[in-house]
């Protein structure tokens, strides 16, 4: 009878301890954005930091009230054509939704994307027609530091209106809804640099600073060309800066972009690719 019980306690006590054992593993599963499982779903990343990077990035924007600002969002993760073609906030892998089409032989890494010469770029299949002109916004996470005159991202630089956004271009880095910007040539060409047009005003952000304002409402323009990373069609150079995010949405306030900032920075630091 003795042993019946010493049995009887044993095994209750392993039953305590599997049953703790359990729950405990529970207790650090995570549990995963429905956005942000559908893009790791997509994009088969696998890596335990980039998809936890992924999910706080998701939760982040939206806590911000800033998901529902954007209409694409490409986080440049995963260190190949099939993980980084990917729209985070439409992962079907169609043009309707999108996802990158890249041209040329764009170099990847888990850092980014680098377009190194005008034939490598990536095609988002988003024309800037589909665009509200007096609301909308694209940015670019650049990890390069060189002063080479070209365009990064945009549409078109051989019809008019152009609409396309240099970082770097000593000749004509902005033409964006009716501002012109003959030149700019930042010290720093790394970090996160957008473009915002508002009913108000058209602006230039450089790391969530305004660094060029139009001072007035934007002009109805477009050239119906899709938006392009990398390049613009028809320019005579790219950028040539690696890539680690590029978002195109609509138009932000400058405590909206310097929220943006900072969610962005968050997340590169998360992947160990922040350059500020």
């Amino acid at each position: 009878m003795k042993n019946v019980l010493k049995l009887t306690t044993v095994l209750f006590l392993f039953a305590s301890l599997l049953s703790c054992h359990k729950d405990k593993s529970k207790s650090n599963e995570i549990t995963y954005d429905a956005d942000a499982q559908k893009f790791i779903d997509s994009s088969g990343i696998a890596d335990n930091t980039q998809k936890v990077a992924l999910n706080n990035f998701v939760i982040q924007l939206k806590d911000s009230s800033l998901w529902t600002k954007f209409i694409a969002i490409y986080p440049m993760v995963g260190g190949t054509a099939a993980t980084t073609k990917w729209n985070l906030k439409d992962s079907r892998d169609l043009d309707a939704a999108y996802r990158l089409t890249f041209n040329g032989t764009p170099v990847f890494a888990t850092t980014g994307v680098l377009f190194p010469t005008i034939a490598d770029y990536a095609n988002t299949h988003l024309a800037d027609s589909l665009l509200s002109y007096n609301n909308n916004s694209i940015s670019y996470y650049s990890r390069t530091q060189n002063t080479i005159d070209g365009y990064d991202m945009g549409c078109a630089d051989h019809v008019v209106y152009y609409n396309e956004f240099g970082i770097y271009n000593s000749v004509n880095a902005t033409n964006w809804f009716g501002y012109y910007e003959f030149g700019s040539t930042p010290s720093t060409t790394t970090g996160l640099f957008m473009l915002s047009s508002t009913s108000s005003d058209v602006k230039r952000y450089e790391n969530a600073v305004v660094t060029k304002s139009k001072g007035n409402s934007p002009t109805i323009g477009y050239t119906n060309y899709p938006v392009l990373i990398g390049y613009v069609a028809g320019a005579s150079s790219g950028g040539q800066k690696q890539c680690a995010l590029a978002t195109i949405g609509n138009g932000l306030t400058d405590a909206e972009a310097l929220t943006f900032y900072n969610i962005v920075e968050n997340f590169e630091s998360k992947l160990s690719r922040q350059m500020n």
